[in-house]
């Protein structure tokens, strides 16, 4: 009685830290899957919605929100740095090429410039934080091709090709990657076939030429790379696969799952850190996680409840009630204030409330 209480009263009490008309327009309809967000500092979240193509700053402590980017040009990346504290924000120009703004932590502009680096449909493009001698660089990808340039943004450093054949499948095809800074590469391929789709993980050592490719997951993953490492860490919802055929391998829910794993690039193994029973009680039931601030989100969705655990998997708070059942994304969370943040959307427009951690 008294968790509903609390549960309840927190409700009232949230704090609507931002309210965007953008998010309410009824052309962009409302979803948190398209959302995704990424801590800048203890105390603001960078709100990206490529669908959209929407860019925002929520200030967490004073309640602020701030539109960074609201124009028609494709969201190529957004990236937040740590030292010196900024965010990255790079956009497509008319003319094929990348516009780059830099803003502070509370949203004020601090540099556009442009890089000159000619951009064809379907491109996919990384900005890479400058390191030690490093100046700032721009990994591209196309199709199968990975190219690493750095100014005068003429000719790549670094080329990769990332094909992959497997003649179990009929198709393998890139369908994702991370690269935080050379040499570490992390691909996400989806191989394709007769009523069957399965995906792979590559880790890539561009300079050693070390790869490692994983095949053995039984639902979608993201991955984020992180210096030597690739956390790598799964959602899924039981009720999308049914029914399927009885070739096709997919999460059961009375099997255990591993939902996070860290991949060691350089020694190319994966190794199984977190791991669990989620129950299938209709309704969407299954699993959701995000890493945010180098923290993972873990949601059970037929229970309503959530933890979080550090990079190593170290558990930091548990089983807390999910707010809306399971209908908001995570966004944050203070420690210092025993404060958890979520993004929300009440009456078309999207929110970001907080709620106390027990």
């Amino acid at each position: 009685m008294m968790k509903r209480l609390a549960y309840w009263c927190s409700i009232i009490l949230a704090a609507v830290l931002f309210s965007n008309s953008a998010y309410a327009d009824q052309s962009f309809p409302p979803s948190l899957n398209s959302t995704e967000i990424l801590s800048a500092g203890d105390h603001s979240a960078v709100l990206v919605d490529r669908t959209a193509g929407k860019v925002g700053l929520a200030d967490l402590r004073a309640n602020k929100f701030t539109v960074l980017s609201d124009d028609a040009s494709p969201v190529l990346d957004v990236e937040v740095v740590k030292q010196p504290a900024k965010i990255v924000l790079l956009k497509k120009t008319s003319r094929n090429t990348i516009s780059k703004t830099v803003f502070s932590y509370q949203g004020a502009v601090l540099s556009k410039t442009e890089i000159p680096l000619s951009l064809m449909i379907g491109d996919k493009i990384k900005w890479v934080a400058p390191a030690g001698k490093a100046n700032e660089r721009i990994m591209l990808q196309r199709l199968n091709a990975f190219n690493l340039y750095q100014y005068p943004w003429k000719k790549p450093s670094v080329s990769y090709d990332a094909k992959v054949v497997d003649n179990l499948w009929e198709f393998v095809s890139v369908l994702d990657w991370d690269f935080e800074g050379y040499p570490y590469l992390a691909i996400k391929y989806m191989a394709s076939g007769i009523m069957n789709e399965v995906y792979f993980a590559k880790t890539v050592n561009l300079y050693t030429k070390k790869e490692a490719l994983f095949k053995d997951f039984n639902t979608d993953f993201k991955f984020e790379s992180s210096g030597r490492n690739t956390l790598l860490f799964t959602s899924n919802v039981y009720d999308v696969y049914e029914p399927f055929p009885p070739n096709v391998l997919r999460p059961k829910s009375t099997e255990i799952q591993p939902y996070y794993q860290i991949i060691n690039v350089d020694k190319g193994i994966k190794s199984k850190v977190l791991e669990g029973v989620f129950a299938d009680k209709g309704d969407h039931s299954g699993w959701r996680t995000e890493l945010i601030n180098n923290q993972l989100f873990v949601g059970d969705s037929a229970e309503h409840t959530w933890s979080l655990y550090s990079a190593n998997g170290a558990a930091i708070v548990t089983n807390q009630a999910w707010p809306g059942n399971s209908e908001s994304k995570f966004a944050g969370y203070s420690a210092a204030a025993g404060i958890s943040y979520f993004l929300e959307y009440r009456s078309g427009k999207a929110l970001i409330a907080a709620y106390p951690v027990h």
